[in-house]
């Protein structure tokens, strides 16, 4: 003997689909909106601190304060970001805390050493720049600057600082 399905059996299974169906073109629909909302907030690859936290570094060689000229040298060194960055900032930290920017197209308060042109360091490079200081820093940290302006968190400091 064949039974028969009643309609109310039916009935289920043409609504479980349609659920279903409901569901997934939700999804589509939430997914169409969310995916390129977060990708506008991601970082861009090359905008990305990450890489280059630890690769702008205080040489150690250099960087001493001079009383007579009231003045602190700073040697930086930057390994293969340059084409990351914009520059850094330079924090002379201490009772008389300042910090300078040494960007590609802002450098007030930051001069080379030896009075040479305005320069940031290239891939595996290092320059010295002199700055402005009434007192001894008890600490010098750097701030690698991205090219979309964004600071990132201090790549080195240097607690000890010599006298020149």
């Amino acid at each position: 003997m064949i039974k028969k399905r009643g309609k109310r059996s039916q009935s289920q299974i043409v609504g479980t689909i349609l659920l279903i169906l409901i569901t997934v073109v939700a999804a589509g629909l939430i997914m169409a909106f969310v995916i390129p909302f977060i990708r506008e907030k991601l970082p861009d690859k090359s905008q990305n601190c990450l890489d280059v936290i630890s690769k702008v570094k205080i040489s150690g060689a250099y960087t001493c304060y001079n009383a007579t000229s009231k003045n602190q040298s700073v040697q930086i060194h930057i390994d293969d970001v340059r084409n990351s960055i914009k520059g850094f900032t330079i924090e002379l930290g201490g009772p008389s805390s300042r910090a300078v920017r040494a960007l590609e197209d802002d450098n007030l308060g930051v001069k080379m050493y030896g009075g040479e042109v305005f320069q940031l360091p290239n891939n595996t490079e290092e320059r010295t720049y002199l700055i402005a200081s009434t007192t001894k820093p008890t600490y010098i940290a750097v701030y690698p600057v991205l090219k979309n302006n964004k600071v990132c968190e201090a790549s080195d400091s240097l607690a000890e600082i010599e006298n020149c």
